[in-house]
């Protein structure tokens, strides 16, 4: 039996949508949610082997941005800050969830679904779409995403998928780390 995983494209506030994609491979489930309660019972009653988030789960030790944040960007995968004005509801959100899934005993990466893209579009060599992704990983995805949130959430879940397999590159500070893919043989 393959491990199951959940991207999860977090917003900042439950007033807005919340991308969640599940790999169960082959097959690929997406949908929105908006409530902490609701995106923790689709956690909890699918109880992946690993949750990938889409939000800054650490704070800096001091100053703006933290030690993470700037090493992403040296890399040319560039990042927002968790205390940017508009960052700052997310990151809150983003540490409750944390929070929770350490109580749970499930499992959880940092990830940045855009800088995912990037790694595996510079790994392949090429500009990738949903259909290439899903194809190089054997995936069936019967009902396209209906939003960004949701395409966000499954570059996040293949993230997930990839580092179960030992195929990610954890870019790590003592403030943070974020898992991408491994952009290189």
């Amino acid at each position: 039996m393959c491990d199951i995983v959940i991207g999860l494209d977090l917003s900042g506030s439950s007033s807005r949508p919340t991308g969640i994609a599940k790999i169960m491979p082959p097959l690929v489930k997406f949908t929105t949610l908006y409530s902490n309660e609701d995106i923790v019972s689709v956690i909890a009653k699918t109880l992946p082997k690993l949750v990938a988030i889409d939000a800054p789960l650490t704070l800096p030790r001091k100053g703006y941005m933290r030690c993470i944040d700037r090493m992403m960007h040296k890399l040319g995968f560039p990042v927002l800050p968790p205390l940017f004005p508009g960052m700052r509801s997310l990151t809150r959100r983003g540490i409750i969830l944390k929070s929770w899934l350490e109580e749970a005993g499930i499992e959880f990466i940092e990830v940045h679904p855009r800088s995912s893209l990037k790694a595996l579009e510079r790994l392949w060599s090429r500009k990738l779409n949903l259909e290439d992704i899903a194809s190089k990983f054997s995936l069936e995805i019967t009902i396209k995403p209906k939003s960004k949130h949701e395409l966000d959430a499954f570059l996040a879940a293949i993230t997930a998928l990839l580092h179960l397999q030992g195929k990610t590159k954890v870019i790590s500070c003592p403030d943070g780390s974020i898992v991408i893919p491994r952009w290189y043989l």
